[in-house]
């Protein structure tokens, strides 16, 4: 009796749960109007920047990062956030015929203050997915090639400045870390053109 009881108890907390998403979803779809009506939907970016890489609790080296990526408003104050990253460091851990490859997919929620004026604060995170590629010579096992999906927690906090109705530029620290001890700490410059 008691069993069934808390199995009750559990199955009405979890269609409960699933009403609660389903009118979070029907408010969020309700709600898109506005958000179309923007004069700014959207935005599509390419950046470029530095970063350190580790992993394993060791840093791999410093390389420069580059990707691209693009931008919805959820609200004027919030926008979804896709981007793609790749950096390459060479001679890890000072190793000549050691290298190290990354690609990173990442999707994030950033908050944007001041929604109306020309300057903004942004911060935010989200999730990513990293593909990571080493490749090294070590005596006497050879040849040595490894590839490894990681995934990553992302942070980020910076600036954007609005250049003209369509063109802006935004500035920001980023930092990806995620299982074993792997990260990517940087900084990054982005140009992007408005939708």
């Amino acid at each position: 009796m008691v069993l069934a009881l808390r199995g009750m108890k559990v199955f009405r907390r979890r269609k409960l749960s699933r009403y609660v998403l389903t009118g979070a979803i029907l408010a969020g779809l309700s709600n898109a109007a506005p958000v179309a009506a923007q004069d700014r939907r959207g935005v599509v970016f390419g950046h470029v920047g530095a970063a350190s890489i580790g992993h394993a609790d060791s840093e791999q080296g410093k390389a420069p990062v580059f990707g691209g990526g693009i931008g919805f408003h959820l609200t004027p104050r919030f926008v979804a956030d896709a981007d793609v990253h790749r950096a390459r460091v060479t001679n890890v851990f000072g190793r000549e015929q050691h290298e190290f490859s990354q690609v990173t997919v990442t999707g994030s929620v950033l908050f944007r203050s001041s929604p109306d004026a020309r300057a903004h604060f942004l911060a935010g995170g989200g999730l990513a997915v990293q593909r990571a590629h080493s490749e090294f010579t070590e005596t006497p096992f050879g040849h040595i090639e490894r590839v490894e999906t990681i995934r990553l927690l992302h942070g980020r906090i910076g600036a954007e400045w609005d250049l003209s109705s369509r063109l802006m530029i935004r500035t920001e620290a980023v930092l990806w870390f995620g299982e074993g001890l792997d990260w990517v700490v940087g900084g990054r410059a982005a140009v992007g053109y408005r939708f």
